[in-house]
């Protein structure tokens, strides 16, 4: 991020410094899954047949805000990783949810 993006930002209601902290973070989600299928060297394509779903969704995951779990776990499934969800209170407590890939992927005779 550039200093005068940083300045910039400093500047704007706090709503909208939220709204835009948690669009970056929406956003980190795609990126992470194509950085991942990346350093396992699977193409979108692969990942597609795995998933069975069709490249073009892949494509829509990877540079989407919003993501479906089921979608997310089906994609990395795909390239043999798996999904666990850390969900957090605002009193520090957490609880981890592991996803069974074997519920969310179609299976194919």
């Amino acid at each position: 991020m550039s200093t005068e993006w940083k300045a910039l930002r400093a500047e704007l209601p706090e709503d909208v410094q939220a709204r835009l902290d948690l669009k970056r973070q929406e956003r980190r989600l795609g990126k992470a899954l194509a950085e991942v299928r990346k350093a396992m060297q699977a193409t979108q394509h692969e990942v597609a047949a795995g998933a069975a779903m069709t490249q073009n969704t892949v494509s829509k995951i990877e540079n989407s805000d919003d993501v479906l779990i089921s979608s997310v776990v089906r994609y990395m499934h795909s390239i043999g990783g798996g999904v666990e969800l850390v969900l957090k209170t605002s009193d520090g407590k957490a609880k981890r949810v592991d996803f069974d890939p074997e519920i969310y992927v179609k299976q194919t005779a």
